[in-house]
């Protein structure tokens, strides 16, 4: 083992007599160009690798200018009266009228009430009427089915 030690000192030249080499001088990397863009992900396709060849993706272009907001669109025009009168049943020997209060299909006899308001009387030629929540009578035609 020692004569392999002396052999491997003695095939090189000595530590001191190397001559030391400057390491070779490279030019200060450019740093990375930041796109002012906005983005939060990097300006470069994430999907290849760096050494592929195929250069730098370019950037894509800029907006044009930013849409206006869409303009709400107006709810349909709300008929005269949210209370309608549907149309006529008879149940058990009896009128009922069905009616439309505020958009909720319901059919109520003489004397009974839905969200406040009472049918007060059943007509087949005068149609119905109805006491309102506030105390006023409300007349429904059958004109209006």
């Amino acid at each position: 083992m020692l004569l392999a030690l002396l052999l491997l000192r003695a095939s090189g030249p000595a530590p001191a007599s190397r001559a030391v080499e400057p390491p070779p001088s490279r030019p200060p990397a450019a740093a990375p160009v930041v796109p002012e863009t906005g983005m939060p992900w990097p300006d470069r396709n994430p999907f290849r690798y760096a050494d592929e060849g195929g250069g730098r993706v370019s950037p894509a272009p800029p907006l044009a200018s930013i849409p206006p907001p869409l303009q709400p669109v107006p709810a349909p025009a709300a008929s005269a009266s949210p209370l309608r009168l549907i149309g006529l049943v008879r149940k058990g020997g009896a009128v009922k009228a069905a009616l439309s209060l505020w958009g909720e299909t319901v059919v109520l006899g003489v004397g009974e009430e839905a969200r406040g308001y009472r049918l007060l009387s059943v007509d087949e030629e005068s149609g119905v009427r109805l006491r309102s929540p506030d105390g006023t009578e409300v007349r429904l035609a059958p004109s209006s089915l």
